[in-house]
């Protein structure tokens, strides 16, 4: 990785931590999610949405 690669990485690494948070590099606007199964295993679990890992996340895809 060059020097200018590391710089933008570090520049947005920072840019997100200020803004409260980092996106996942797996992001696609074509994927939608059962909102309704998130909640309903997150009130199971006792665990709010944000703390899902993305294998937890995964389960609850319906279209991509």
């Amino acid at each position: 990785m060059s020097e200018q690669e590391m710089e933008a990485m570090k520049a947005l690494d920072e840019a997100a931590e200020k803004a409260g948070g980092y996106l996942s590099p797996f992001f696609d606007s074509k994927t939608h999610y059962d909102y309704r199964k998130i909640l309903a295993y997150c009130r199971e679990k006792g665990i709010e949405p944000l703390d899902l890992t993305i294998r937890e996340l995964h389960q609850f895809i319906i279209e991509q």
